[in-house]
């Protein structure tokens, strides 16, 4: 290559990234708790503020409508049920209530599959979400790094 160059060497960038795995899974646990904790506070906030998890407003129920009441919140019973566990890998989020794929996802339910429901997804990730997941990891490899 003719006139300036630089050379960027990753190697210094490749043996900092392998003193990082080594810390292991423990060291990353607290920004994984705050990844789940964000994760499930957007989920209350959607289903509180009847918005879908990317901000666009919630489909009303017929059953909602007729109580006067919010979509997918009558009793709380799915609004509660989900929950995040730390994995190996890293962390996950949902409901272990057998509708909540229905309502998320919508379909065909009821007896006889007659109703169809629209999808009201309220778990997902936004790029606000993301950005706040990054922070979390970049303040966890700076706490690493010290």
């Amino acid at each position: 290559m003719a006139g300036v160059v630089y050379r960027f060497d990753n190697g210094p960038v490749l043996r900092h990234m392998g003193r990082l795995a080594l810390l292991g899974r423990q060291h990353f646990a607290a920004a994984r708790r705050e990844i789940g904790e964000t994760m499930l506070a957007n989920v209350q906030d959607a289903l509180h503020e009847q918005k879908l998890f990317d901000g666009q407003p919630m489909p009303q129920s017929k059953a909602a409508i007729a109580r006067k009441g919010k979509t997918l919140i009558a009793k709380g019973h799915l609004r509660d049920s989900y929950v995040y566990q730390l994995t190996a890998d890293g962390v996950e989020v949902g409901s272990n209530r057998v509708y909540a794929a229905i309502h998320h996802f919508g379909g065909k339910a009821g007896r006889g599959l007659r109703v169809t429901l629209p999808a009201r997804p309220v778990l997902g990730m936004t790029e606000a979400t993301e950005r706040q997941i990054g922070d979390y990891l970049v303040a966890e490899i700076r706490k690493a790094q010290a």
